[in-house]
């Protein structure tokens, strides 16, 4: 089938028509290089050892700074604690992002990419309901060190609570499903959802507000800089890579990034496409 016909260009002169034609080309060829780049980056979650590797190495080392931080009473990895007393009053724990933390979204990513579907609730939702999402490589040994020093495990996540009359947040009870699949048992008032409350909006900021209230946050381990630095969501790139330089005492020691490549902040900051952001020499 001619390009021309597929887009039904009938009724315009030749010149228009190759003019619409080329224009339509350009936008298709574009479109496949977008899809390339997330494909890329969810094939090298998905496949690569060095992922594998990164992964242990995080958690591991994360594992490893638990025990000093349970008996250091000053330690806390929360801005919101900074420079508080009474701290060491507060139950120990860590704050673990959910998605492509703890668990792997890369499997829904990878259908959407297949499928060159954008992401929605209604397909995120039939994703969850499958309820097959398996745990991101070597969290379970951060988890399982916490637990044998009775630190809790809290999760946060911008799941949406969209409450109905038989439950106030279904989609926490689909993921504890999930959870409950690979072994994970975490009670609810452990899990932080976004709209549980009316002030829990999309930024964690409430949520860790909350939190920081009642445990001394000793590690928090993410896929986002904005779960470790609050309110970083809407800053452009620059002032997020000057944000990490100034913190650069916490990484590694209380906050702890696990790669995403495919989606989140960094993605979301850049204001053009992907190849317009690269420096050569």
């Amino acid at each position: 089938m001619k390009l021309a016909h597929f887009f039904n260009f009938r009724g315009l002169t030749r010149s228009k028509s190759k003019i619409m034609c080329f224009s339509a080309f350009l936008l298709l060829s574009y479109t496949v290089k977008a899809d390339d780049d997330t494909i890329g980056a969810i094939a090298w979650v998905q496949q690569s050892a060095e992922y594998q590797a990164i992964a242990s190495q995080t958690f591991k080392n994360a594992a490893n700074q638990i025990e000093e931080a349970v008996f250091d009473s000053d330690w806390t990895a929360a801005i919101e604690q900074f420079g508080h007393t009474g701290m060491k009053q507060l139950p120990n724990a860590i704050l673990l992002d959910l998605d492509d933390t703890l668990i792997s979204t890369m499997p829904y990513q990878a259908e959407l990419a297949l499928d060159n579907k954008p992401h929605s609730d209604a397909e995120f939702n039939k994703w969850v309901n499958t309820e097959r999402a398996r745990l991101v490589p070597h969290v379970l040994e951060l988890i399982q060190k916490a637990s044998s020093l009775g630190v809790t495990v809290l999760l946060i996540s911008d799941r949406t609570c969209l409450p109905n009359p038989r439950d106030p947040c279904p989609i926490k009870s689909k993921t504890l499903k999930m959870l409950n699949r690979n072994s994970l048992n975490f009670p609810k008032d452990q899990m932080f959802f976004r709209g549980e409350f009316s002030d829990w909006n999309q930024d964690q900021s409430s949520r860790r507000a909350f939190i920081a209230q009642r445990y001394r946050i000793l590690m928090i381990i993410g896929d986002d800089i904005n779960q470790m630095i609050p309110k970083t969501s809407n800053l452009p790139a620059s002032a997020r890579q000057k944000l990490v330089s100034q913190y650069d005492q916490m990484w590694g020691s209380r906050w702890f990034l696990i790669p995403n490549p495919v989606y989140g902040g960094w993605r979301d900051t850049l204001k053009s496409s992907l190849k317009s952001n690269i420096k050569g020499y």
